[in-house]
């Protein structure tokens, strides 16, 4: 089978865990570059608009344009910060972090089969090529 096949296959079985922690229609409109920003929101913990976009590695305009539809959607929120009543902080609504959770315990529950399908020898090697991956994927950047 080609690894395209194996791809697709593999996925079919997340959208299933994700299928099983309630991913329900309601969160169904939510691109995944909505959902990778409102985990990036989510793991730097109200960053600024300046923040979240070097982050991201996007300009602040686009990343502006991104925070403003996730708020249309009642996802984010923007407050002024305490410090700097010119800078705002971004902060997840309820609805923005169910959907992070979803997704987090959907990639725990995920991980969790892949554990129990593979011993210790082959959970080593696959680190090994995801690790070879991630390195290479990270040096076309530069």
């Amino acid at each position: 089978m080609a690894i395209s096949q194996l791809f697709e296959k593999i996925n079919q079985q997340y959208q299933k865990f994700l299928k099983e922690y309630e991913f329900s229609d309601e969160y169904s409109e939510i691109s995944l570059n909505a959902y990778l920003y409102l985990r990036k929101i989510y793991s730097l913990g109200n960053p600024t608009m300046s923040e979240l976009a070097k982050a991201m590695e996007v300009s602040k305009p686009s990343s502006s344009n991104m925070v403003s539809k996730m708020a249309e959607k009642g996802m984010v929120e923007t407050r002024a910060s305490p410090k700097d009543g010119r800078v705002c902080l971004l902060e997840l609504t309820d609805k923005g972090k169910k959907v992070v959770e979803i997704e987090n315990g959907a990639d725990m529950k995920f991980f969790e089969k892949v554990r129990e399908i593979l011993d210790e020898e082959e959970l080593e090697v696959l680190e090994k090529i995801f690790g070879k991956i991630a390195a290479g994927l990270e040096e076309e950047k530069v």
